[in-house]
């Protein structure tokens, strides 16, 4: 009797198409989820890097370095500073001797005329300037866009400085699609704050005032320090780490976490551009692309996953140093 080869027919190999294609789909989210727990975990230890090189500054200079330095004062300061006023960075680069940037630290003349942020940090070959180089503990990696800010050369950034729940702004451009208003200062839980004194660890007025461990009397693992940012949504971020203004390195906890100040993001062929146009009002938030959050660091060096459903007075009261009230965070 001949040996008949059977081959698959074409119901079969259809048969096994769709079995591999179900696998696929079932196993995809798993790998997806696996991928993301890596990514956090990662962002954790970028933040936790932040907490333990902020503690060592505190220890050498015997405060918290500055939210935002200029070379006489703030530019809308009363009577105005004198000029030129150039930018002197802020919190994060004066953090970069202590997360391993002193090479980067030491190119900077802190005494210039111009402003930090665009100094040469490759003086004299001069091909890069200090807000373009790109940190890599500075990025969270769900959210670097191959390290750069979509639409500028600057370095992406991930990471800002709490001010606490301060007041954020003016309403911006209100023909903008998601021009919201100044919605969240009716909620603020203190009002009795400025940038001389202000409701969190840091402020933009750093010639003014840096605070120290000793004045967030709530307790540093009470107290947010540091949280995740996306500089792609901020028109402020925008400008890069090095700068001096607020959302480059400083974002208060009035706005709730993972806000959305844009339909779409900044890179969207056609996306809609009010994230740079007029957002002042709700840019100043922390957020992240974590799923269903973002992680902050404490003042005593601990980071923490915050929901985006936290309550909002409870959200506060983590973001103020000072303000003597338990937290609920039930």
């Amino acid at each position: 009797m001949k040996n008949v080869n059977r081959g698959f027919t074409l119901v079969e190999l259809l048969v096994v198409i769709a079995i591999i294609g179900v696998l696929i789909a079932l196993l995809l989210p798993a790998v997806q989820q696996a991928r993301e727990a890596a990514r956090r975990m990662t962002c954790s230890n970028h933040l936790k890097q932040l907490g333990l090189a902020l503690h060592n500054y505190h220890d050498t200079f015997q405060s918290l370095p500055p939210g935002g330095l200029w070379a006489h004062d703030m530019p809308w300061a009363s009577p105005a500073p004198p000029s030129p006023n150039p930018s002197r960075g802020g919190v994060f680069t004066c953090l970069l001797p202590f997360i391993e940037q002193s090479a980067l630290h030491d190119q900077i003349d802190f005494t210039s005329g111009s402003h930090v942020h665009d100094q040469w940090a490759d003086s004299p070959a001069n091909t890069i300037r200090v807000r373009e180089v790109i940190i890599e503990a500075y990025q969270c990696p769900s959210d670097t866009h191959g390290g750069k800010i979509p639409g500028t050369n600057n370095a992406a950034h991930n990471y800002s400085a709490n001010y606490g729940p301060s007041g954020v702004g003016s309403t911006g451009n209100p023909s903008c699609s998601c021009a919201q208003g100044a919605v969240f200062n009716g909620f603020k839980i203190d009002n009795s704050h400025n940038q001389d004194n202000p409701a969190g660890p840091f402020t933009r007025g750093g010639n003014r005032y840096c605070g120290k461990f000793s004045e967030t009397t709530d307790g540093l693992s009470n107290t947010i320090y540091f949280g995740e940012v996306r500089s792609d949504c901020s028109t402020h971020a925008r400008n890069g780490w090095a700068n001096s203004n607020n959302g480059s390195g400083l974002v208060n906890t009035l706005i709730p976490i993972n806000t959305d100040t844009c339909h779409d993001p900044a890179d969207a062929p056609g996306g809609d551009t009010c994230y740079a146009k007029c957002n002042w009002n709700l840019e100043f938030g922390f957020r992240s692309l974590h799923p269903g959050g973002a992680q902050f660091v404490h003042g005593d060096g601990s980071v923490a996953f915050r929901a985006e459903t936290i309550d909002h007075d409870a959200y506060q009261r983590l973001g103020q140093r000072d303000d003597g009230q338990p937290i609920n965070l039930n």
